[in-house]
């Protein structure tokens, strides 16, 4: 039995020592590259003016290696639109580190409603219609979530979010889950859904009614009525 003993711890050495020789030199501390972007990272730009990048800067271990970010992605400021600029730093050990900016190209036509990021009310809320057990009834809000709106054309704007991150940031569920869209703003304030569309599930709202805007708060207010079940209430303000 002794010798069987022995054995085995003499197995258990060997193992051990081969599993050390083997990974010896592979544990090592990888530092990422601390991309930071300047300017903000939703930025505007009117419709026929020209975009000037804010730029970034980017540090590797204390060395600046601002020089080496790879930047894709482009904007044309002849048409209105979302772009996305993203920025790209590759550390010694060949680890990325990525990051992207928003630019909006927007038709500075004179209006109530401005361009600009909106913050989604806590007070905002969901009632839903549903017939099952405990699926009806109404709640806030969890959160503020901002949402975009910029004129894409006079009178008519683009929204990032109709139902105001209620299933993108409110759920989690990430920015297919949005319900972006387009939507009119009337000679008196009132809104009328041109269309819309959540790419997660391929399908749109039925409608948005009881839409204002009141331009001396700033704040948009409308139902978005979706899926013959839910009433997304959505108070937004411009920051």
């Amino acid at each position: 039995m002794k010798k069987f003993k022995y054995s085995l711890i003499l197995i258990s050495a060997l193992i051990f020592f081969s599993c050390e020789k083997e990974t010896e030199g592979i544990s090592r501390v990888t530092y990422y590259v601390d991309l930071t972007l300047k300017g903000n990272p939703v930025e505007f730009t009117q419709l026929g003016g020209s975009y000037d990048e804010p730029g970034w800067t980017a540090i590797q271990e204390g060395e600046d290696v601002s020089g080496d970010v790879k930047v894709s992605g482009s904007v044309d400021t002849n048409k209105a639109g979302l772009y996305n600029i993203t920025y790209s730093a590759v550390n010694v050990d060949g680890f990325a580190k990525n990051v992207t900016r928003k630019v909006v190209v927007y038709d500075p036509t004179p209006s109530p409603l401005e361009s600009g990021l909106y913050k989604v009310s806590k007070s905002s809320s969901r009632t839903s219609f549903g017939s099952g057990p405990g699926s009806a009834g109404s709640s806030e809000f969890s959160s503020e979530p901002t949402i975009l709106i910029y004129q894409v054309s006079p009178g008519k704007f683009y929204t990032s979010d109709f139902i105001g991150g209620y299933y993108e940031v409110g759920r989690g569920y990430g920015a297919t889950y949005a319900m972006t869209g387009n939507f009119l703003l009337n000679d008196d304030l009132t809104i009328t859904l041109v269309d819309s569309r959540i790419a997660g599930w391929g399908d749109g709202l039925d409608d948005v009614v009881n839409g204002s805007y009141s331009p001396e708060t700033k704040t948009l207010t409308y139902t978005a009525q979706y899926a013959l079940s839910y009433d997304f209430n959505i108070i937004a303000t411009k920051q």
